[in-house]
């Protein structure tokens, strides 16, 4: 921002003869205030929550944090990135359980908490040490996190069998 300035005020002074007034430059003709185009940045997405293997009512609890703040702000997108891990609860894992888990998250978003589909979105973010989810806000803008996976889905050996999503439900 101050390289931009002060290349702005040399250019300035050689090409306008003006008067300096804080930090602005007066042109002679007219007598009108100049100043240097500043492009804003776009918002950025923020990270809101992350959690781990945690207990249904803890997970509930940052979810409803999260429905009011996606409340309180229409224009903001949730955006959940979800990674499996090499063991869950002390076992391999099932194919498709890491995605159970993540669906069991939607489903409570929108149906319990009423939030719009549009307004939140799922990401498979491919694999980690251990199970995890990273909930953003992202305002209106061109800039999305991206996921960031760890390990390669060919390092992670699966136990047999599908994953049932009865298995993955939190009673209320």
């Amino acid at each position: 921002m101050m390289k931009q300035l002060l290349r702005y005020s040399l250019v300035t002074a050689l090409l306008l003869p003006g008067v300096w007034v804080r930090g602005s430059v007066l042109t002679a003709p007219g007598l009108r205030e100049v100043r240097p185009q500043v492009q804003e940045e776009p918002p950025r997405p923020r990270k809101f929550e992350e959690f781990g293997d945690v207990n249904c009512e803890d997970e509930m609890a940052r979810l409803d944090s999260l429905a009011v703040q996606l409340q309180n702000s229409p224009a903001v997108k949730g955006l959940m990135i979800f990674y499996g891990g090499r063991r869950f609860r002390g076992q391999l894992p099932k194919r498709g359980e890491a995605a159970a888990r993540a669906a069991r998250i939607q489903t409570y978003l929108i149906q319990r908490r009423s939030i719009p589909k549009h307004q939140f979105r799922i990401i498979d973010g491919g694999y980690a040490e251990e199970w995890h989810v990273e909930i953003w806000l992202v305002p209106p803008g061109p800039i999305m996190p991206s996921p960031q996976p760890t390990i390669s889905a060919d390092q992670i050996k699966f136990r047999k069998g599908k994953p049932n999503p009865r298995d993955y439900r939190c009673e209320i």
